[in-house]
């Protein structure tokens, strides 16, 4: 075999290796996190609800339930992405204790101008969100 014909019999092997991880599940909880912010940057509902445990459970600070279960999700991103158009949410800072992932973000692109800072409480299990908690502040 040529130097050139395994320089190719090399590379050919780079789109396969590639479409392996491309689509890989995170591996941390933080790396969950990171793809949950990167699917609402996209806005990307399929991709925020793939994250989602199928029981997952959300809190307004300290403890008021806003939602329950993943698929009661899916029209309120619809609806929340059209309406907000250039919604935008930036990691500030991230802490990880075990499975849980403490995120500050910077939420722009919220309609009528808002932006809102946040702090939210992930719980990870098994690759997946089973619990948020949020505490937010509107900063104009």
């Amino acid at each position: 075999m040529t130097p050139l014909s395994r320089l190719v019999a090399a590379t050919a092997c780079f789109p396969l290796l590639w479409a392996a991880t491309a689509h890989a599940a995170p591996s941390s909880p933080e790396d969950v996190v990171r793809a949950y912010a990167d699917a609402a940057n996209r806005h990307d509902v399929e991709k925020l609800l793939a994250l989602y445990a199928p029981d997952v459970r959300k809190f307004k600070f300290p403890s008021t339930p806003t939602s329950a279960g993943r698929e009661t999700q899916r029209d309120k991103y619809k609806r929340d992405f059209a309406e907000n158009p250039d919604l935008t949410v930036k990691i500030l800072g991230m802490t990880t204790v075990g499975d849980k992932v403490v995120s500050h973000d910077l939420v722009t692109g919220i309609a009528g101008g808002k932006t809102s800072e946040e702090i939210t409480v992930y719980e990870v299990e098994e690759g997946a969100i089973t619990n948020i908690v949020y505490v937010e502040r509107q900063l104009r």
